[in-house]
Formats: C-alpha cells, structure tokens, sequence
C-alpha cells in the first residue's frame, strides 16, 4: 500500500456513515492507495477511536485477494500480534469494505523522512527485530506473508512497534499455490522462477516457494535501511549476494561503526542467499549476535515515530535541585493535560528534561504539535517522542 497524495479518491464520500453489527463509522479523507482498493482514516463514532477504511474498487478482480486477507487476520489474530488488527468486514452499494485499527506511516514514508541518507542504527535494527518477531508469528503457524515490501510494513504508535498488513497473497506450506507471489526488487530467486510459471500456466516447472521467500525479502528490507536505496532495484540480476551486498555496506562505512557494518553483512548473508535451503529461519536470525546489540534513537528517529510519551527537552538548567524546577513541571504537565489524559510524568533533574507518558499516542502527538516551539518561562519548549520501553525502565536520555 503506497501514498498517494494527488491520487483522486472515489469510491467512499468524505462524511459517509456505515453501520455495521459491530459498529458504525464516518469515512474522512483518503490516505492510500493499492492496485485493487483504496484507504480512507475514518472514524468509530461510539469508541471516538480513529480507524482505518479498506475499500476495495468495483469492476476488479480481486475477491481471490480479499477472502485470503480476510482468512488470515482472522486465523493470525492474537493479544499483542505484530499484524494489523481486523475490526470487521462490511458491502456498501456493492463494495466490500474491511474496517482495522489505523496504523502510523510505513516503514516506506519512514525510509523518506531521511531524504536518501542512511537510517540509525536504533531503527534499522529495532526494524529487524520487529519484523522477524511478525514472521515468527506466521511462520510458525505454517504461513507464509508472500509480499513482504517498505509499503506493508507500518508503525503502531501506541505499542511502538512495526506491524504487517497486506496478507491479498499469503499462504500456507500446506496448501496447492497457484497465484504469483512478492513483489520486485523484493522477490526471492524461487519467486522469480514460480510467478513466471504462473504467468506461462506451467506450475509443474517450477518448486512452490516457502517460508524462506520471506526471509529473502526482509533481508533486502533491512538491506534497503542500511543504504536507503532498493538492494536490487527491480529488474536487476542479483547472481554474486556476497558481492553486491559487500558494495552496499562499504557505501555507507562512514555513517556506522565498523563493528556494526561487519556484523550486519554477516546477518544479510544468513537472509539473502540464492538457495532457499541455505537461508537460516527467522527464530536463527532472532538470536544473531547483531541484534543483541542495544544502540539508542536518535534525535531524528524520535522525531518521526510518535509514542504515547513526550520528551520535554531542557526544560530547566541541569542541576540536582535546579530551582522552581517541580513548579515548571506541573505547569506544562497541566498544559499536557488540556491534550488527553495523562498517565505519569517525571522530571530527570541531572539532565533538565521532562517526560510526559499519555493514554494514547494520538494524544501525545497532539501535545506535541502544540506545544512544540512554544516560549515558556524564558524557554522555547522542545518536544520529541520517546520510547516507552525507556521510560517503562526509568532509562532517560
């Protein structure tokens, strides 16, 4: 699912009501576009809870697409899954619509906010981990995603993690694949050879592809975070991994530490392999001594990828007892407050910087945005997101 910003949305009115057994909604505006639906954010008008519209067009063949995503959000569907939450399906004058929690930007609009350069060390390998925790997820119930890509990958801010979405083409290893699967530029060796059997309907020439397909793609994911650019751009050969994946890390040796650099080239070479078989699962890859490594975001990473916390920065004067320091604190904490509902709050003396930990992100990015660059006190307050998993360890920064 891409952006589309100067796309013209048509299949759902701005201000359309639907009424569901399991709720009623009001559409908004329209926010992204795929190859046979539309998304809309829309509105759950008795939870006042923002969600996310999924229409998919008239006239398009895609009921194939839409009873797979349907199977397995249901069949994937567990407390704290790394995969979008299913609300309910619905027909509005023909179209079938599926209402799921709304989501942040995708892991594509993240890789954009960095204009070209190379992403930190804290989000490429936070990206890592929560990628191959959703592949897990799959995985172990014998299913594969079959188009893992920047555009299906999304932000939930209120648990900060990556969650995937899109499952129009996954599969079960049990089951008789007939349809093409992966995308290009993210489309394993065997993907290749088995969407052209599809193409040529000669299925018995080529072996169904597994769950190793994905471990390709999210290898040149991670790939495509280190260097900000597709590892193998659509249409390319990708016959010496070593070396091409040896060219795009050196490429960014200035941006990360070498030990960093060296471990990762050797975790993408346990993803992208060209024989399936030698491509290690994804419970080997969460174990690779790269990810035990523990790098901190930064200042542009808690900027991008809101949180149910706020970072006030600089707030007073470093100091043990900075003075007047608990009386500023209370007073921005109430102006937090007018926002949503606050659930904790602490100042860290020694560094002047007050954190704000509110019920929902959606809250928190509202403070954000209004109090952000306001004067206060002969201050300018500055204000970042910041990870919950810090502030729930009392770790400041």
């Amino acid at each position: 699912m891409a952006l589309a910003p100067v796309y013209q949305f048509q299949e759902l009115p701005e201000g359309l009501e639907l009424v569901a057994p399991f709720g009623r909604f009001r559409v908004h505006s329209g926010i992204a576009v795929g190859r046979c639906c539309e998304v809309y954010e829309g509105e759950d008008c008795l939870q006042g809870e923002c969600v996310a519209v999924k229409v998919f067009r008239r006239h398009q063949q895609y009921q194939g697409a839409l009873q797979r995503e349907l199977f397995f959000l249901k069949s994937l569907a567990a407390t704290g899954a790394p995969l979008v939450r299913h609300i309910g399906e619905l027909q509005w004058r023909g179209r079938d619509i599926l209402v799921q929690e709304l989501l942040g930007p995708t892991l594509r609009d993240v890789l954009l906010s960095y204009d070209h350069q190379p992403c930190s060390p804290w989000l490429v390998t936070t990206l890592t981990t929560h990628l191959l925790r959703g592949l897990q997820h799959l995985h172990d119930k014998g299913v594969v995603h079959g188009d893992l890509k920047p555009p299906n990958i999304l932000w939930d801010a209120d648990l900060a993690t990556f969650k995937l979405i899109d499952f129009g083409v996954s599969f079960t290893t049990s089951e008789e694949l007939t349809h093409a699967v992966q995308s290009k530029g993210y489309q394993a060796p065997e993907c290749v050879v088995w969407s052209k059997a599809v193409a040529e309907d000669n299925l018995e020439s080529a072996e169904k592809p597994g769950t190793a397909a994905d471990v390709w793609s999210a290898g040149c994911i991670v790939a495509e975070c280190m260097i900000n650019r597709q590892l193998f751009p659509a249409g390319s050969q990708c016959e010496d991994v070593p070396g091409d994946l040896h060219s795009a890390i050196t490429s960014v040796k200035t941006n990360f530490p070498p030990k960093y650099l060296e471990e990762c080239y050797k975790f993408l070479l346990r993803c992208i392999q060209l024989c399936p078989e030698d491509r290690k699962g994804v419970r080997q890859l969460l174990e690779d001594p790269w990810l035990q490594r523990c790098p901190r975001p930064s200042f542009h990473d808690l900027l991008h990828l809101p949180t149910c916390v706020v970072r006030f920065m600089a707030l007073t004067d470093p100091h043990p007892y900075p003075p007047l320091a608990y009386e500023m604190e209370n007073m921005v904490v109430s102006l937090c407050g007018r926002q949503g509902a606050v659930q904790g709050h602490h100042l860290e003396p020694s560094l002047g910087h007050l954190y704000v930990c509110f019920h929902s992100a959606r809250k928190a990015e509202a403070a954000l945005d209004q109090l952000s660059g306001v004067p206060f006190m002969g201050h300018t307050l500055v204000a970042t997101f910041y990870p919950p998993e810090y502030w729930m360890r009392r770790e400041f920064f």
